[in-house]
């Protein structure tokens, strides 16, 4: 049974997949928000680092 933080780093990662679903949906001419963006990249990878490190 998974604990409290493997729930933490699936929840990072949905917010992560999220955010880089609104930078793109978002985007004008000039492409995407690069802070937007950013953050949903870096909420993903914490994510998956969390999950990696409790799973593995």
């Amino acid at each position: 049974m998974p604990g409290v933080l493997y729930y933490v780093g699936r929840g990072l990662q949905l917010l992560g997949m999220w955010l880089l679903l609104v930078s793109i949906v978002t985007a004008g001419p000039l492409g995407p928000s690069p802070r937007l963006f950013g953050a949903g990249v870096g909420a993903f990878v914490v994510g998956w680092f969390i999950v990696k490190r409790t799973t593995g």
